[in-house]
């Protein structure tokens, strides 16, 4: 059962995202989006303070990987009109594009100053295997950053290959914990790796504490986990509540919450402090509702 997050004390302590999807996912039905300042509107409802963009997938794809240079591009305007609240920022890789997109891959990291790639399998339709390894040869060189969405049908057994062949890149196991099944195989798989940290995006609240969130902390290291809000496909307000309730210290909380992710970015951007001002809402969504969700679909949001 989902409690709507509207009728729950407001979140008070500061968060940091480090998985906020900006653009469109088109071959969804409905499809599902959000700008740059769409996203800062609802960080301006939900004390988070500051965010890891990377691109949607399943976005737009007619003009090949030009559409995926608009739409790195994009993030690395957002991180420098907005560099308090999006220190660092992703590309997104495309498989298919082969040669050009790890050109892309490239260019991205060289002129506009993105950290590495967030690559989605399901959406992208591969397998997290070699077809990746010129991807992350580029981000390996580089002591960059890898986003992996991991979510069974042996995900978890392949990102771990990734981080143990690759050891210069620091890896975002993104999801680790969706289902009881896929929770027990990134454990087995994916924890306990020297570079890797780990969110939980769209943990459901149900969870039994077989694999909730003390169980989490528990297997993967208070210090290695992190807030992540699947943004714009999920109300993450409701996984803010459930980190709140967990029967965590206040420490463990504020850890998970901003601490270990101000951390990562440092390791990249020592110089950035987390800016503790509330986000201005942008005033083109005064009076906006930017939680709408979808007719009979608790915490999927359009």
């Amino acid at each position: 059962m989902i409690t709507p997050p509207d009728t729950a004390p407001p979140i008070t302590r500061p968060y940091i995202d480090v998985h906020a999807h900006i653009g469109d996912t088109i071959n969804r039905a409905p499809p599902v989006g959000q700008t740059i300042e769409k996203y800062l509107a609802r960080m301006a409802e939900s004390c988070v303070l500051a965010a890891i963009p990377f691109p949607a997938a399943g976005g737009p794809l007619a003009r090949g990987v030009l559409d995926t240079r608009d739409q790195n591009q994009t993030i690395a305007a957002g991180c420098r009109a907005y560099p308090t609240r999006f220190p660092i920022g992703l590309t997104i890789v495309e498989v298919r594009h082969q040669r050009a997109g790890v050109d892309e891959l490239e260019r991205a990291m060289r002129d506009d100053g993105l950290l590495g790639f967030m690559v989605h399998s399901g959406i992208s339709g591969h397998t997290l295997g070699e077809e990746l390894h010129r991807f992350l040869d580029v981000v390996d060189a580089r002591g960059g950053v890898a986003m992996i969405h991991v979510g069974g049908r042996g995900s978890e057994a392949r990102a771990a290959a990734y981080a143990r062949r690759y050891k210069h890149t620091n890896f975002l196991m993104a999801h680790v914990s969706m289902t009881k099944d896929q929770h027990h195989l990134a454990v087995e798989h994916l924890a306990h790796l020297d570079n890797a940290w780990y969110d939980f995006a769209q943990h459901p609240p149900d969870a039994d504490e077989s694999w909730g969130i003390p169980d989490l902390v528990e297997r993967f290291g208070a210090e290695r986990l992190l807030f992540g809000s699947d943004i714009p496909y999920y109300d993450y307000r409701i996984l803010q509540r459930q980190i709140e309730a967990a029967p965590l210290s206040e420490g463990v909380k504020d850890g998970i919450a901003s601490r270990n992710a101000a951390t990562f970015i440092r390791r990249f951007r020592p110089d950035w402090q987390l800016d503790t001002a509330p986000v201005q809402k942008p005033a083109g969504f005064a009076g906006t509702d930017v939680w709408a969700q979808q007719p009979g679909k608790p915490g999927r949001l359009y």
